[in-house]
């Protein structure tokens, strides 16, 4: 338990340090997988309060119907999808992470979305229509902090240089895409080959039946 309290302290020490913390997460044994599902459990908790408690005005929910489990099962196809995406490039270029440390460096990455979101929650039910800059310059700076410190852990991680850090996440971002399209593809194919055989059986269960 101490452990992981001191590796959550670290992941905080992370958002202002990146580039030493990276570094000390993967040689230095400072972080760990089990911390980083934990952020990760955070994040996923952190964007359901965000959809069920932010003000009105501010784009909150407040439909009885909606269905956190949507939210949950959207983020971890995200999430899974980087990391797979990422770590089949990287094999390929010789990057020097495994699939573990993908998955712990994305997961780090959103500590200062997570803080900064449930600032913004409170906030959003204080502000009036007139304050939202003030909302989407915290919502913006959340995302563009997360931003920064996945390039920083993917730099670290694979220790490429900046601007074949950039190269490989944008095709990252590119396989996931191939990958979103497969998946589609797939599902699709299924429904097609489950209703052919529906309409099988169903026909065979007709004639047998006359």
């Amino acid at each position: 338990m101490k452990q992981t309290v001191k590796e959550l302290r670290y992941a905080i020490y992370l958002t202002r340090h990146p580039f030493k913390a990276y570094w000390d997460i993967k040689h230095e044994n400072e972080g760990s997988l089990k911390t980083a599902m934990i952020i990760l459990g955070l994040t996923m908790f952190t964007q359901v309060l965000s959809k069920l408690f932010t003000g009105f005005l501010f784009g909150g929910v407040r439909d009885e119907s909606y269905n956190c489990f949507s939210t949950i099962g959207s983020f971890l196809a995200i999430y899974l999808a980087w990391c797979i995406s990422n770590w089949c490039l990287t094999c390929l270029s010789d990057g020097k992470g495994t699939f573990k440390d993908i998955c712990i460096a994305t997961a780090y990455a959103f500590v200062p979305y997570i803080i900064i979101q449930l600032i913004m929650i409170a906030l959003s039910n204080q502000f009036i229509a007139r304050e939202a800059v003030f909302y989407n310059i915290l919502n913006n700076l959340s995302l563009v902090w997360v931003a920064f410190l996945l390039v920083v852990g993917m730099l670290v991680t694979h220790q490429f240089t900046l601007t074949r850090t950039v190269v490989v996440i944008l095709f990252t971002i590119v396989g996931m895409i191939a990958m979103g399209c497969l998946l589609l593809l797939f599902f699709n194919l299924i429904q097609q080959v489950v209703g052919f055989v529906s309409i099988v059986i169903d026909e065979l269960l007709l004639r047998m039946s006359q």
